[in-house]
């Protein structure tokens, strides 16, 4: 197993942040951790729990997969090219499309 790259992990965290239009304060109260903390992590100077790991994806829709290795898991062609065309239009509408399907999964696993 590859080791991971916490610098790079932290990058891929501000990226994402920074996409969300959100300040290293605002995300860390959505994560639900210190903003010195937070700035350490993205800096890659501190290591996550698994916990603060889990709590960041989803605090930002985002992938373990992207966060850990910089590649999105292997999905269906038509989501992706929806979600493409969904960017292409702005990142409201690109997180609209994620958040519907994300509901869309989560009543497909309750049938």
């Amino acid at each position: 197993m590859k080791d991971i790259d916490y610098y790079e992990l932290g990058k891929r965290i501000q990226l994402r942040r920074k996409e969300l239009g959100l300040s290293q304060e605002a995300a860390a109260e959505k994560c639900g951790i210190s903003p010195s903390f937070y700035s350490n992590i993205e800096r890659g100077i501190k290591i996550m729990s698994l916990e603060t790991f889990v709590s960041i994806c989803k605090a930002f829709s985002i992938s373990a997969d992207y966060l850990l290795s910089e590649e999105l898991p292997t999905i269906d062609e038509v989501i992706l090219n929806t979600l493409q065309e969904a960017k292409k239009s702005g990142t409201i509408q690109y997180e609209k499309y994620l958040r519907t399907i994300q509901a869309l999964a989560l009543v497909a696993d309750h049938l």
